[in-house]
């Protein structure tokens, strides 16, 4: 779970610091997909 924090966290100081868009957007897609990841793992343990 920490790994992907980690990695989560560092896919976004990628996106702010990339300047090309379409580049950028790549990055937004993975850091959706991570999230929706996190939010997955989150509600399994909350049952």
């Amino acid at each position: 779970m920490i790994l992907i924090y980690n990695e989560l966290n560092n896919l976004i100081d990628d996106y702010y610091k990339c300047p090309f868009a379409h580049i950028k957007e790549q990055i937004l897609i993975d850091i959706n997909l991570l999230t929706d990841a996190l939010l997955i793992v989150d509600s399994d343990f909350q049952y």
